[in-house]
């Protein structure tokens, strides 16, 4: 929910549209990901994508970043997400290209 909408009743009302081929979520903090993905699962068959923020929180007012990034690695995190079913994974805001090539290394089939 961002604005009030549940993830699960947007989701139903795309299932009967071909061209949308992934549904998902993006610019999440990490900490929500396991259940938004377990809802996704729940209200939708096509293949879930995933693209959370490193988990800072941007003010707006200030226009700055405050906390940090998650303890854990987001590579570990993603090992998770796919686990829930996420099929497509990336980052949004404060991810680093190293937190993608290290969900790359840890995902890729070698």
């Amino acid at each position: 929910m961002s604005q009030g909408e549940r993830l699960d009743e947007c989701l139903a009302q795309l299932a009967g549209f071909p061209q949308i081929v992934a549904v998902g979520v993006n610019c999440s903090a990490p900490e929500f990901i396991d259940s938004l993905l377990d809802d996704a699962r729940a209200a939708s068959a096509k293949p879930l994508l995933v693209y959370p923020n490193s988990g800072e929180i941007y003010d707006p007012t200030s226009k700055c970043w405050h906390g940090s990034a998650e303890d854990d690695s987001f590579a570990r995190m993603a090992a998770t997400w796919h686990q829930h079913g996420a099929r497509l994974i990336g980052g949004c805001c404060r991810t680093t290209p190293a937190d993608i090539r290290a969900v790359t290394a840890l995902l890729r089939p070698h």
